[in-house]
């Protein structure tokens, strides 16, 4: 359930509309309250607080109908600005960028402010027009003067925007932002020694014999893999005496026949069907990728990144070794941290549950492959990417990682001996291709 609510709110935290939309509703009981509270109110029970009575109605309504035409067009105006801060981040740093853009609370929170004020005035202006038709003179001090208050709040969150919006585009900020989303989702995913639950424990798969006697589990659609609950999953394996064997791992794209699961040894007082809801019920397949379970979508997000600056048209090596580095940064916490479980027990220590998990060469090769492929004609690309394998190299300690940084090591010792061409370049690469060699020897 929290695995859920934690999907949920990062939905919610996607869309567009939802802050907008609660601030909206909150002008409008805004408006009622102090409408209602100035009816039973006046400025003249409040000696510190009588600059604040209106003297004259028709001003108020006119006032009130200037801050309803300004706010709402200069809504428009940062609609529009945020449009081509889109438009410009799927151009230039790749489609899959515009969702941090519209994760962006200042620009949500920008666009809600000039949409609630809008908002409100109406409701304020409604209001005096209702006291007037039922022929009482009314006092709206309080509400008038709230939107007023209002509208000076909307002039400074428009210096705001304006400021959030040039920040927002820089590519140094990008990379930032996208690492830390990384990194809290490898603090999220990748356990600690004190944090591990001592009935997960990593297995090779080849060495597990779990019979022949299994249900297949297809997808009902097709999309990506976005969340598994794990959790879910291994009760109801235990509630039922079973296993279920996961075929796929969040970041999968299901085409709508593939296999999601196989369920060993199956319950035979529960039909086929139950049994197949039950575990498509623990995971949720959506029509994009998504960074709660799935590490590999942030780190494509930086090399795709570094992949366009590297393209002949924009020619920015600078922004790839910027992507290089927070890749780097976040692989180190894959390399400290042990591996994924992917074999769930029960308090009986009975298995009831296998996963398919990614391991540290999976990770680096999405992070470095697509680098390494379109950067490979550039020397200075190749040294940048020595210096990180070798701050690597420092920290990897386990037999299975050497071979990954070795193999990664190798694929560049053959890019430099087909792609570059000058000779200091080339010793230079090898002498620390030799070193990294070195480094690596159990």
């Amino acid at each position: 359930m929290k695995q859920r609510l934690l999907h949920l709110s990062e939905r919610l935290r996607a869309s567009f509309w939802l802050v907008p939309a609660v601030m909206m509703a909150a002008a409008i009981l805004l408006a009622h309250g102090l409408l209602l509270l100035d009816q039973h109110l006046t400025v003249d029970h409040l000696p510190g607080l009588r600059w604040l009575k209106l003297r004259d109605p028709e001003s108020a309504r006119a006032l009130l109908s200037i801050i309803a035409g300004s706010t709402i067009t200069v809504a428009g105006t940062v609609f529009s600005i945020t449009t081509v801060a889109l438009t410009l981040a799927a151009n230039q740093f790749g489609p899959h960028l515009v969702r941090n853009f519209i994760r962006d609370r200042g620009t949500q929170i920008s666009l809600g402010i000039f949409l609630s004020t809008f908002v409100y005035a109406l409701m304020v202006m409604r209001g005096i027009q209702s006291s007037q038709i039922n022929g009482s003179e009314g006092n709206q001090s309080l509400a008038v003067s709230m939107a007023l208050l209002l509208t000076l709040l909307c002039i400074a969150y428009l210096i705001y925007f304006i400021h959030n919006v040039a920040q927002s585009i820089q590519v140094d900020n990008i990379t930032f932002h996208i690492n830390r989303e990384f990194r809290s989702a490898l603090q999220q995913i990748y356990p600690t020694e004190e944090s591990r639950d001592p009935r997960n424990s990593r297995v090779d798969i080849r060495d597990l014999n779990l019979g022949d006697d299994y249900l297949w589990v297809n997808t009902r659609s097709s999309g990506y893999v976005q969340l598994i609950d794990r959790e879910k999953l291994r009760r109801w394996a235990t509630d039922n005496d079973c296993c279920i064997h996961l075929e796929c791992h969040p970041g999968t794209f299901l085409n709508h026949w593939s296999g999601m699961a196989r369920v060993f040894d199956p319950p035979r007082t529960i039909d086929s069907e139950t049994i197949a809801e039950a575990v498509r019920s623990a995971i949720t397949v959506g029509a994009q990728p998504t960074a709660e379970q799935d590490i590999i979508f942030s780190i494509r997000q930086l090399a795709q990144i570094a992949v366009r600056a590297l393209s002949p048209g924009i020619n920015d090596p600078f922004t790839a070794y910027s992507c290089i580095d927070r890749l780097i940064d976040g692989i180190g916490v894959v390399l400290q941290r042990p591996p994924l479980p992917n074999c769930f027990h029960d308090h009986q220590q009975r298995l009831r549950l296998v996963t398919t998990e990614l391991d540290f060469a999976d990770v680096l090769a999405a992070a470095l492959d697509e680098i390494r492929e379109y950067g490979s004609q550039s020397a200075v690309v190749l040294h940048h990417l020595l210096d990180a394998l070798q701050q690597l190299a420092e920290i990897c300690s386990r037999e299975e990682d050497r071979r990954a940084l070795k193999y990664c090591v190798e694929r560049l010792a053959e890019d430099c001996e087909k792609q570059i061409d000058d000779k200091y370049d080339t010793t230079t690469i090898q002498k620390k291709i030799n070193h990294l060699r070195t480094q690596l020897l159990p």
